[in-house]
């Protein structure tokens, strides 16, 4: 995958560039000029450079290419990827195309189509250079011409090689064997099996065959202590007879003492083994289940642990995958007092054993969160994720679980930073994925929770919680379109028909996301056309009429309610409907109720203060309710980030700083939310240096949230602009559209910051045509406008 080299343009030359550029935009003028941004390193100009090329030239391989070299270069081959891919689609044969898809996905480990694609660059031109340098890189051999078939002599008649012998014949494992000399003078060796299964090779030869048997011993003579004296006419001198030999009694009693130990030896050995492959049988297949996340798999897993509990029943493992499938039955599935007793019994078993089991500490981790001691369960879930890493064990189990509890505690930045560890050791659980696209949901990041619900489901196929959650995350967004209603619709409808069915909790949660989808399609519907009216509604199953939506919607809550009624989750399903509708009073008093039933849930917390401050004036009780859940759960960072919003709402700047200072007094935490907002404050308050402190931090904390990094370098863009650093402004806000070309305030923030500076008239207005594309009704939308006139 080779680049250009590109020369170094002086400031006139470049402004020439974009000039013509900026002058005829569906020109071949935008080549030169993305090159020469490109050469500069100059990424985020570069690449809105060549998507206007890719606009202004849809039938053409050469802007899609070098958009992927933009993105190469910053290092995102999966973008790089798809426009080398979108470049083979209009022109399949284009060499450069297939080199670079190529070389990017060897590099990425997609070996088989990457090899594919060098190969095919190499038909076009079996001379190119390049093609040839990246083949002799990746060691693949183009193919050679056939050469001509030379006459092959026939083979010497060689003796055959032994068979291998019967496994029934084989000798014990604990069998040495012995290696037989091997005949060098002789060219046909004669094969014999010896009497312990293994071919001895015997040498042929022309002398009298020399004998290998250990020739026998001469007996000892036998004392014989007792003589008859009652024979007295044996002759003088003559030994008399022997009574019966005593010493061969013994020997042979010894030798059936010793045939009979070694057969009961066998028998116990063979007895053993078979017992252990039994136990390993039913424990594989409880694995096996338990990796499907659902709950029949987690019925079948207990059935098969119980089965290896038959055969070994104090096995610590055993009882570890039954403390952890119960766990999950009890906490996540709704199982009741029953899955709940099973659990802590088969965890008291497990740790009567000294057996290290990653499930059995999984399992207790789990069990006090669910039975609301979640401080203690992380507390020692911490130290053996900490000292299994020591060992140099790290466990993916241990770390999924460790971000399950810090995510139910609110701790999202810790739960995401540990589920992408567990996701790293075990990267086909889609347990785990699942787990991501909770986390990332719950931190506003929809586009990462998709594509990692999306990877649950490429894993295991109708994946109960990433189907669900994938439903939610696109209910909840501010206007899904008419095809995300149609998908969420097909989703839950697989959950609510699937067979087996899933947990009578997950069905619970399905009904309550059904009536969440007819509330939002039955508002959609009185804003279309009645033909558009009628596609949708035959895509979702919601009636037009909507006296019949609503009763759907009703029974559909009241079916849900009714198969789980101690689900905390479902008073929230039916909070954010009820928020969604402008109604956050009752929205917040059916969070209440959530929290009611389970105050440990941190994120119900946090629910309850967004339905207050939607609110007009409640952002003074949203303040008082996360204070309250402050001094019963402790400091969750979550909570107290969210009660320095509060602060900041109310106009209490200097509180709202106290808040944000309690969030990260640890120096050790990570809490990018708690800092962008001390930044921005700070910046607001024009304190430069202490909002560019913070700012920093946030970024470099961002990690793995391009948007949420390309707003902190937006502000701290801005930062730099009012220390009157313009150099660095520009850089913070190329930074910014590199981390996110899609968080369009850089776009204006940039082209204000270049507004002052004649010179970069056409850069500010692409910059300022381009914030407008992409939002037009925003809130810079008449700074924007006035920019890109020219203004």
């Amino acid at each position: 995958m080779s680049t250009s080299p590109i020369k170094t343009l002086s400031p006139a030359e470049l402004a020439k560039l974009e000039h013509a550029f900026a002058a005829d935009p569906s020109s071949d003028s935008y080549k030169p000029l993305a090159e020469a941004y490109l050469g500069m390193g100059r990424f985020m100009e570069a690449m809105v450079v060549c998507k206007k090329g890719i606009k202004a030239h849809p039938n053409a391989a050469d802007p899609r290419l070098l958009l992927a070299r933009v993105y190469a270069q910053q290092g995102k081959d999966k973008k790089a990827i798809e426009e080398a891919q979108g470049a083979l689609q209009v022109q399949p044969a284009d060499r450069p195309a297939l080199r670079m898809l190529g070389a990017l996905q060897l590099k990425t480990g997609e070996a088989e189509p990457g090899k594919a694609n060098l190969l095919k660059a190499w038909e076009e031109d079996p001379e190119d250079p390049e093609t040839l340098t990246l083949l002799q890189q990746y060691k693949i051999e183009p193919p050679k011409k056939a050469a001509p078939v030379a006459a092959v002599p026939a083979p010497t008649p060689v003796a055959a090689a032994p068979a291998p012998q019967s496994p029934v014949a084989a000798a014990p494992a604990s069998t040495a064997p012995v290696a037989a000399p091997v005949a060098t003078a002789s060219p046909t060796p004669a094969h014999r099996p010896s009497s312990s299964g293994t071919p001895a090779v015997r040498p042929v030869s022309n002398q009298p065959r020399a004998e290998t048997q250990p020739r026998p011993q001469p007996r000892r003579p036998v004392i014989v202590e007792d003589v008859d004296d009652e024979d007295e006419d044996e002759a003088p001198g003559r030994r008399r007879p022997q009574k019966p030999n005593v010493s061969k009694y013994i020997t042979l009693g010894l030798f059936v003492t010793l045939l009979v130990s070694a057969i009961g030896y066998g028998w116990y050995a063979n007895w053993t083994k078979t017992r252990n492959r039994e136990f390993k049988k039913h424990l594989d297949a409880a694995t096996e289940q338990l990796k499907h996340d659902s709950f029949d798999s987690y019925k079948k897993a207990c059935e098969a642990a119980d089965k290896a509990l038959e055969v070994l029943p104090d096995a610590t493992a055993a009882h570890g995958y039954l403390a952890y499938a119960w766990g999950i039955r009890w906490g996540e599935h709704g199982g009741g007092d029953d899955a709940r007793r099973r659990a802590e019994e088969h965890l008291e078993s497990a740790k009567k054993g000294n057996e290290v089991s990653s499930h059995l500490y999984a399992a207790e981790a789990l069990i006090k969160t669910y039975g609301g001691k979640g401080k203690e369960g992380l507390a020692e879930l911490e130290g053996r994720v900490k000292a299994f890493d020591e060992q140099g064990k790290a466990s993916s189990l241990l770390y999924l679980t460790l971000g399950l509890v810090q995510m139910n505690a609110g701790d999202m930045e810790h739960a995401r930073d540990n589920l992408e560890k567990a996701q790293g050791l075990a990267p086909d659980d889609p347990r785990i994925y699942a787990s991501l696209g909770a986390v990332y949901r719950r931190l506003g990041q929809d586009v990462i929770a998709w594509q990692k619900y999306d990877f649950a489901l490429r894993y295991e196929k109708d994946h109960p919680e990433s189907l669900l959650g994938k439903s939610l995350l696109m209910l909840e967004q501010d206007a899904p379109t008419d095809e995300a209603y149609a998908l969420a619709a097909k989703n839950l409808t697989k959950l609510l028909e699937a067979d087996p069915p899933p947990s009578p909790r997950q069905l619970a949660a399905a009904q309550l996301a059904r009536s969440l989808l007819i509330s939002r399609v039955n508002a959609a519907l009185a804003t279309r056309k009645p033909e558009e009216q009628t596609k949708l509604a035959d895509a979702t199953g919601v009636p037009v009429d909507k006296e019949k939506a609503r009763a759907l919607l009703v029974k559909a809550e009241q079916d849900g309610f009714a198969l789980d009624k101690a689900n905390p989750e479902l008073h929230l399903i039916k909070g954010r409907r009820l928020m969604l509708e402008g109604q956050p009073d009752t929205a917040a008093e059916e969070i209440r109720k959530a929290i009611k039933m389970d105050a440990s849930r941190a994120q119900f917390h946090v629910e309850l203060a967004k339905a207050l401050m939607a609110k007009q004036g409640g952002e003074k009780e949203a303040a008082e309710a996360l204070t309250t859940a402050l001094k019963t759960m402790g400091d969750s960072p979550k909570l107290v980030v969210m009660l320095g919003n509060a602060y900041r709402r109310l106009g209490d700047m200097n509180q709202a700083l106290t808040q944000y200072q309690r969030a990260v007094k640890d120096p050790k935490a990570k809490n990018p939310e708690a800092r962008m907002a001390m930044g921005t404050i700070y910046r607001e308050r024009s304190e430069w240096d202490k909002a560019q402190e913070h700012l920093e931090k946030a970024v470099q904390e961002f990690v793995g949230q391009p948007d949420r990094a390309a707003e902190a370098l937006t502000e701290l863009g801005r930062v730099y602009q009012g220390k009157g650093d313009v150099e660095k402004s520009e850089d913070a806000f190329r930074r910014a559209l590199e981390a996110d070309e899609n968080y369009s305030p850089a776009y204006f923030f940039y082209a204000s910051a270049l507004s002052k500076d004649r010179k970069q008239t056409d850069k500010v207005r692409m910059l300022a045509q381009e914030y407008l594309r992409r939002d037009p009704k925003g809130a810079h939308a008449t700074d924007a406008q006035r920019l890109a006139s020219g203004g």
